[in-house]
């Protein structure tokens, strides 16, 4: 399966370094992904200094440039084919892309209205930048209007024609060496009566810097334990971690009873058969013994 990788000016990208990107190379669930210049730079510098040589870990990789300008393709055995400027079939529609992925990589996907509008406000401080923002949310075409006014840059045409959902959607990384590491900062939060957040559960303080798979990931191991998704700012700061971790600590208690690599193995199948489904509508059940 191919992986697609963009650079799209505007936005927080889900890749943001080249670490980023062999991580989520090795996942077939989610194939398509926006990345930072660091990123670009990085896979240009790579095909400069392999001088032609097959690059098998890029094998099956497309790269997208400069706002869909120039595209770079590896094959199955990770020969590079010639660049182009021609669209290729593979490249996607930017937004149905753009509005599947802006709240995921954002971490607004589960914010109220209210909530939502005060953390957009603080987290776009330029007012060019929320024109963007807004335009890529709700096909604004604030590149018309914008059009007479010389200082502000215009914003892409890129709405959400489909209608797209943007609920996060079923994920997993077919890791077992991936997701032991999250089942013990669970257990180890739970044990402390601490909320268990996405910084937690990732163990990225900084969660602009977690792969968007592996968040996507955590996320539905979560919901699969708990029923619910990790507890949000709202939450956290209403308090009681106590009340929060006590019936999580009793799930725990049971899945080490039953196994935690047997667990996983049958979640990550369920989550197989689950594909395309969001997460929302996802559950999951500790197998009977």
């Amino acid at each position: 399966m191919a992986h697609i990788f963009l650079e799209i000016k505007g936005i927080k990208p889900g890749v943001e370094t080249p670490a980023d990107l062999s991580y989520v190379i090795r996942d077939d669930n989610e194939t398509t992904f926006s990345i930072s210049s660091t990123v670009v730079e990085w896979i240009k510098g790579t095909i400069d200094f392999a001088a032609g040589a097959p690059l098998p870990k890029l094998k099956n990789c497309c790269f997208a440039f400069a706002n869909g300008t120039e595209f770079v393709e590896f094959d199955a055995k990770g020969k590079l084919k010639p660049a182009t400027s021609v669209t290729p079939e593979w490249y996607p529609d930017l937004g149905k892309f753009l509005r599947e992925q802006w709240l995921v990589n954002n971490e607004m996907y589960d914010l109220s209205i209210v909530d939502f509008i005060k953390v957009f406000l603080d987290t776009f401080n330029d007012v060019n930048e929320r024109r963007t923002h807004c335009d890529l949310l709700f096909d604004l075409q604030l590149d018309k209007s914008a059009a007479t006014a010389p200082d502000q840059k215009p914003a892409a045409k890129i709405g959400n024609k489909n209608r797209l959902s943007t609920q996060p959607k079923v994920r997993d990384l077919n890791s077992f060496e991936i997701f032991n590491p999250f089942f013990l900062r669970l257990e180890k939060a739970i044990h402390n009566d601490q909320f268990p957040t996405m910084r937690i559960l990732t163990g990225h303080e900084d969660l602009a810097k977690a792969p968007a798979a592996l968040k996507g990931a955590v996320r539905t191991w979560f919901k699969a334990i708990t029923g619910s998704l990790p507890p949000n700012n709202k939450r956290v700061d209403a308090g009681n971690p106590e009340i929060f971790c006590a019936p999580i600590r009793a799930m725990l208690a049971e899945i080490k009873e039953y196994g935690v690599e047997r667990y996983y193995q049958a979640l990550s199948q369920a989550i197989q058969q689950a594909d395309g489904l969001s997460l929302d509508k996802f559950e999951y059940s500790l197998p009977k013994k």
